[in-house]
């Protein structure tokens, strides 16, 4: 299964953010390149989100998704955000998951509008890594607020959660990509 993307196009008013994009996501892979050269406009694009001017998407199957902006349900711990849409997940693997990214028994008990904007950073990663269902995983900026130490085993988490599944993750961090070993795409912006 791939994510195909043939001749992509997408411009907001006069901006152009995307023009004829093509690319072929066979397994997971990194996508890099300068603040508003479309990264996050493609994500939206793959998740039906935003609709293309031109061009065609096929092979995004039941997707799992980290935006730049958490989405977790404030009142419930990070665990319950995680059983919520892992469709059939059990705790007992969530809280296990949460631990080696760091969390404490603690912090497990807490609502996620009480936790730090790292922890909430990782309970949206490994929201979509465990979702059971999701065939494709779009991760924007999954690691923003943490620090090296973290971002290094969030990223292991990554490559051993993704498997081979499609997967593009969106990231500025260099050594986060250097970290996940994964196939690098570089987006440039698009010329009017």
């Amino acid at each position: 299964m791939s994510i195909v993307i043939q001749n992509l196009s997408k411009r907001f008013g006069g901006k152009v953010v995307l023009q004829n994009f093509s690319w072929t996501v066979d397994g997971p892979q990194v996508l890099m390149g300068a603040s508003g050269c479309g990264k996050t406009t493609l994500l939206r694009i793959l998740l039906g989100l935003e609709t293309p001017d031109t061009g065609t998407v096929t092979g995004v199957v039941t997707p799992a998704a980290v935006f730049q902006e958490d989405r977790l349900c404030p009142q419930l711990t990070a665990a319950d955000n995680l059983v919520l849409t892992g469709h059939g997940l059990p705790r007992e693997e969530a809280e296990r998951e949460l631990r080696a990214l760091g969390f404490t028994g603690a912090e497990l008990a807490l609502p996620a509008a009480r936790l730090s904007g790292g922890q909430k950073r990782r309970a949206a990663l490994l929201r979509a890594l465990l979702c059971r269902d999701a065939q494709t995983l779009l991760l924007d900026e999954p690691f923003t607020g943490m620090d090296a130490e973290l971002v290094a085993q969030a990223a292991a988490a990554a490559v051993r959660l993704t498997g081979s599944r499609p997967a593009i993750l969106v990231t500025h961090d260099s050594a986060a990509a250097q970290l996940l070993g994964w196939p690098v795409r570089q987006l440039t912006p698009a010329q009017t």
